[in-house]
């Protein structure tokens, strides 16, 4: 009857349908579908129910005729109004649906970003987090391995990091990642990190290192802060150690900080004249597997952060600190094989693309600059296995993986 229709038509037609099974029930007639959509047929459905009414000057007023026309009017705009809630009543069920997925979607949100914050409160420390997942997994399942795919993310050659999950009633022996490249010589599993063990992995290739080399002036006063003009790539990062060939004693009575000459085996001990804090890092001395810092203490030290058993600390990082809880008298030396000795590393502090800040407190005057160049990416596509024959997916809270400091 029509080749299109609108929702005012739709609601014209069933008025007029109402109408016409009334005349043939009026007529003691029950009429067949066919009856009706003939006599609907020549209704035009485009036209309002109300019809041009016109009376001539001196014509007889005819009421009857004057109500039906209101009538007519009043079922148009009932009908429109009809119309006219429905639609509005589509637009707001849609709206309401968008706004409740909306809601669905933030709270989702709301609940990763809350459980981000307690595992970034709980391993700051540790890091920067690379990546964080805490629902919206892709899993499937072989045998009674869960797995989940975490994607493709991309790492910096030569980075250091550690893995994270976050399962509810799994062991963490229970659990291991998996890493995917291209060149399948560069594939590697990884364990999660727990604090005991301190397990980390190292992405295949070398991060690049650049140096710079300055020498503050004598008379600049280095206390608090200190500014170096250099130019940065907001891309790396920068480290800035100082004093070479010295250690930092703090004094546990007062709290300062004083550099003194670095205890080398061939030359002098060093003796603690009270109880005191020591540091220093081993920069640039692990060149091999084997690279070692020999020591020599006449006691056992209050604590210290690496393990007295053989007389000698393994060097497996580029930056190697070394810290020693010492009492009153307790003398001590090192040799290293390889790397230099400095009293200071601490992260630069970045202000511009020109500047960068030296917050430390130590009285340093030979600075070298260490940008590391991070340009180099490998990308991986990561897996975790967990491996239980309990239903855990509704227990898994967060997959994170953290590039360590």
């Amino acid at each position: 009857m029509y080749t299109d229709i609108y929702k005012d038509m739709l609601e014209k037609l069933k008025y007029h349908k109402q109408l016409i099974m009334n005349a043939f029930i009026r007529n003691n007639y029950y009429p067949s579908n066919e009856e009706i959509n003939a006599a609907l047929a020549k209704v035009n459905a485009r036209l309002s129910l109300f019809e041009s009414y016109i009376s001539k000057p001196g014509s007889k007023f005819n009421y009857k005729e004057i109500n039906y026309c209101f009538e007519m009017i009043y079922k148009d705009l009932e009908l429109l109004y009809v119309v006219l809630e429905n639609i509005l009543y589509n637009e707001y069920s849609q709206l309401k649906l968008q706004i409740e997925s909306k809601l669905l979607e933030l709270e989702s949100k709301a609940s990763s970003f809350k459980q981000r914050c307690t595992e970034e409160a709980n391993s700051t420390a540790l890091g920067t987090t690379i990546f964080f997942q805490s629902n919206n997994w892709l899993i499937s399942t072989e045998d009674q391995m869960t797995i989940l795919d975490l994607g493709s993310i991309d790492f910096i050659e030569g980075q250091t990091i550690a893995c994270f999950a976050n399962v509810n009633d799994v062991k963490q022996d229970q659990v291991a990642f998996k890493f995917t490249n291209e060149d399948s010589e560069k594939d590697f599993l990884a364990l999660p990190y727990n604090m005991y063990e301190n397990i980390s992995y190292k992405i295949p290739g070398e991060l690049g290192i650049n140096k710079y080399s300055y020498n503050i002036n004598s008379s600049a006063i280095v206390d608090d802060y200190f500014r170096i003009e250099h130019k940065l790539n907001n891309l790396n990062k920068y480290k800035i150690t100082g004093g070479a060939n010295l250690m930092a004693v703090t004094s546990k009575r007062t709290g300062l900080t004083e550099l003194v000459r670095f205890p080398n085996i061939d030359d002098y001990y060093y003796t603690a004249l009270e109880d005191c804090f020591i540091e220093f890092y081993v920069v640039d001395g692990n060149i091999s597997d084997a690279s070692v810092l020999e020591y020599s203490f006449n006691t056992r030290p209050n604590h210290c952060n690496f393990d007295l058993q053989n007389g000698t600390i393994k060097i497996d990082k580029d930056i190697k600190r070394i810290s020693i809880d010492a009492q009153k008298g307790l003398t001590l030396a090192f040799l290293a094989d390889h790397g230099i000795i400095y009293a200071e590393c601490i992260d630069a502090v970045i202000v511009d693309k020109d500047n960068m800040l030296y917050v430390g407190n130590l009285d340093i005057r030979d600075i070298v600059i260490r940008e590391y160049v991070r340009s180099n990416l490998e990308t991986y596509n990561v897996k975790v296995y967990i491996n239980s024959k309990e239903d855990i997916i509704s227990g898994i809270n967060s997959i994170y993986i953290k590039e360590l400091s």
